[in-house]
C-alpha cells in the first residue's frame, strides 16, 4: 500500500491484508476469518520501495529467514493461483484491448504482460549467476506474449525448485543487470516479489480495461446528448408531425433508437443468465424497425422520451456490471465473433449517424424560442449524464490534482459549473415568481470565473460535489414546477432585450456538454 503518512499506511495495510486473505480463501487456501485480523508492525525498512518500476525493493525482517522446500512449494502454489487470475483476465483479450494505451505515458496491456514475465526472469537472476539461467531466456523477445509467459513461468519454477540449501538461506547482493547493486536479496524476498508483483499488475490491467470501458460509455453518452440537443428549439407539432428522416418524424426516430436499446438490454440480460441471445431481430432489421416505430407512433412525445432514457439506462447499467474479462471477451456469432466494446461502438455510430441526419433536417425547419418541456428535461438529463460519464475518466485520486481544463482540475470544473448554475437558478427563481431575472449582467466572464474559482480554492472535494449536485437538483425542481406556458413567458432580459425561462436552461446543458468534451479530450489516449 502507499500513503502519505505512516498511520494511513497502517490503516490501508489492514484493508490490504483482508483482501489478501479473501483471495486465499477464494482459492481454497486456509486463512483467518476477517474479524480475526489485526495488524502489528514487526519491522520497518526505510529508503526502499518499490514506488515505481526499477526501484529497489525493500527487504523486510521476515525475508531474512531461510526458506524450506515445503515453503517454496506453497509460494509456487500461490503463484499458480495468481497466474490463473491473470490469464482469466487477459488471456482471451482481443488485440485491440491488448494494445490499448490508456494515456501517452502508460503501457499497453501487452507491454504490462511482457514486463511481468521479464521481471520474473530478473527475480530468479537475483538468486542465481547468469550462467545458471535458462538458455530460453536469451532470445524470448519475439515470442507471442502468452507463449512467452508460459515459457518464463515454467522455466522460472524449475529454477526455484532446484535452489540449494545455501541459495534458500543466503543473502545476496547481485551486481548484474541492476542499477541498485546495494539492494539485498533472499529467496524469500524473491518469491514474495513474484507473487505481489504479478497481483499488482493484474489489478493494473483490470484498471486499464475499466478505463477503456468507461471511455466507450462516455462516448456513447456524448452521442445521446448531441442527438437530443439537435432537436431543441422545435415545437411539438414539428417533432411529431413533420417527416425528418425518410418518412419518419423525429419522434419516430427516437422510438426506433429506444427499441434497439431495449433489445440490446434484453439480449444482454439473457447472456447474464447464461442463455443464448435471441438475434432474430438482427436478421430482419427492416421488419424490426417497422414494428418498433408503429408501436410508438401514436404515443405522446413525453412517453417516447421516457422510454428512450429508461431503455438506455437499463442497458448501460448492465454494461457496467459485467466483469472486465467478460466484457472484453470475444464471443462466437454466426460464424464470426463479436464483443461488447464493438457492440457499444456500433450503437454510438448508429446514434451519431441519426444525429447528423437530424442536424441536416433541422436546418430546413423554423425554430422557436422554446420547445416541449419533456424534450428540454430529457436533454438536460442527457447532458448531465454525458458530463458524469466523462468525469468518471478521472480517478478519485486525481480529482483535485490532475489538470483537465487548462490548469483546472475536475474539482475546479465542477465548482465552476455549480457557480454558473447558481447564477442561472437565481434568475429562474425570479421568473417563476413573476419577476424579471434580477441577476446582474456579467461583462467579464473570465474575471468572474477566476474570482469564483479562487473562492473555492480551499474547499474539499465533498463540499464542491455537494454544491454541484445540490444546485443542479434545485434547477430541475424549478423546471418540474413550470408548465409549458411558464417556460414561454416573456420577461425583460439580462443579455438581451427579451428572454423566456426556457432559454435560461439551455446554457446549463451547453455548459455540461462543453466541459464533458474538455474531460474526454484531457483523458484521451
Amino acid at each position: 500500500v502507499r500513503s502519505p503518512t505512516r498511520e494511513e499506511a497502517i490503516r490501508r495495510l489492514l484493508e490490504a491484508v483482508r483482501r489478501h486473505l479473501a483471495w486465499l480463501r477464494r482459492h481454497g487456501e486456509p486463512a483467518p476469518a476477517e474479524e480475526e485480523v489485526s495488524v502489528e508492525v514487526a519491522g520497518e525498512s526505510t529508503g526502499f520501495g518499490p514506488f515505481s518500476s526499477g526501484d529497489a525493493a525493500a527487504l523486510f525482517p521476515p525475508d531474512r529467514s531461510p526458506i524450506t522446500p515445503q515453503e517454496v512449494e506453497r509460494y509456487l502454489r500461490l503463484m499458480a493461483y495468481s497466474r490463473a487470475d491473470l490469464l482469466a483476465l487477459a488471456g482471451d483479450l482481443p488485440d485491440e484491448a491488448l494494445d490499448y494505451r490508456a494515456s501517452p505515458q502508460s503501457r499497453t496491456i501487452r507491454q504490462i504482460l511482457r514486463h511481468i514475465g521479464n521481471a520474473e526472469e530478473w527475480y530468479v537472476s537475483r538468486l542465481l549467476p547468469p550462467e545458471r539461467l535458462p538458455p530460453e531466456w536469451e532470445s524470448d523477445e519475439a515470442m507471442p506474449i502468452f507463449e512467452f509467459l508460459e515459457m518464463e513461468r515454467r522455466t522460472a519454477v524449475e529454477c526455484l525448485r532446484r535452489l540449494g540449501e545455501e541459495e534458500r538461506a543466503g543473502l545476496f547482493y547481485p551486481a548484474h543487470w541492476t542499477e541498485h547493486p546495494e539492494e539485498p536479496w533472499t529467496a524469500r524476498k524473491a518469491l514474495r516479489r513474484f507473487l505481489e508483483h504479478e497481483r499488482e499488475h493484474t489489478e493494473e490491467i483490470r484498471e486499464v480495461l475499466s478505463l477503456q470501458r468507461r471511455r466507450l460509455l462516455a462516448h456513447l453518452a456524448a452521442a445521446r446528448s448531441r442527438l437530443l440537443q439537435t432537436l431543441l428549439g422545435l415545437d411539438e407539432r414539428t417533432l411529431t408531425g413533420t417527416a425528418a428522416v425518410g418518412e419518419w418524424t423525429a419522434r419516430d426516430l427516437l422510438a426506433h433508437i429506444a427499441a434497439w436499446d431495449r433489445w440490446a438490454g434484453e439480449q444482454t440480460g439473457r447472456m447474464a443468465r447464461g442463455e443464448e441471445p435471441d438475434l432474430s431481430a438482427a436478421g430482419d432489421v427492416d421488419a424490426f424497425n417497422a414494428l418498433a416505430v408503429a408501436a410508438w407512433r401514436n404515443r405522446p412525445l413525453e412517453e417516447v422520451l421516457a422510454e428512450l432514457r429508461e431503455a438506455r439506462a437499463a442497458w448501460v447499467e448492465q454494461m457496467k456490471g459485467w466483469p472486465e474479462e467478460e466484457f472484453f471477451r470475444r464471443r462466437p456469432l454466426g460464424g464470426g465473433e463479436w464483443d461488447f466494446p464493438g457492440w457499444l461502438e456500433v450503437y454510438r455510430r448508429h446514434e451519431e449517424e441519426h444525429a447528423a441526419a437530424l442536424a441536416e433536417w433541422r436546418k430546413t425547419q423554423v425554430g422557436v424560442k422554446s420547445g416541449p418541456k419533456a424534450l428540454l428535461a430529457a436533454s438536460l438529463a442527457a447532458a448531465r449524464e454525458e458530463l458524469l460519464a466523462a468525469a468518471e475518466l478521472v480517478s478519485p485520486e486525481e480529482r483535485a490534482s490532475r489538470p483537465v481544463c487548462g490548469v483546472w482540475t475536475l474539482q475546479d470544473v465542477l465548482g465552476h459549473i455549480a457557480d454558473w448554475e447558481g447564477y442561472l437558478l437565481a434568475g429562474l427563481r425570479d421568473m417563476t415568481a413573476g419577476r424579471p431575472p434580477g441577476v446582474e449582467y456579467v461583462p467579464d466572464e473570465e474575471a468572474w470565473n477566476q474570482a469564483h474559482a479562487q473562492a473555492r480554492r480551499n474547499q474539499s472535494w465533498e463540499r464542491v460535489w455537494a454544491d454541484f449536485q445540490g444546485v443542479h437538483r434545485a434547477l430541475l425542481e424549478v423546471l418540474e414546477g413550470m408548465d409549458q406556458a411558464g417556460l414561454e413567458r416573456a420577461f425583460p432580459g439580462v443579455w438581451e432585450e427579451e428572454t423566456v425561462p426556457y432559454s435560461w436552461f439551455l446554457p446549463v446543458l451547453e455548459h455540461d456538454r462543453e466541459h464533458a468534451d474538455d474531460l474526454r479530450r484531457a483523458c484521451s489516449p
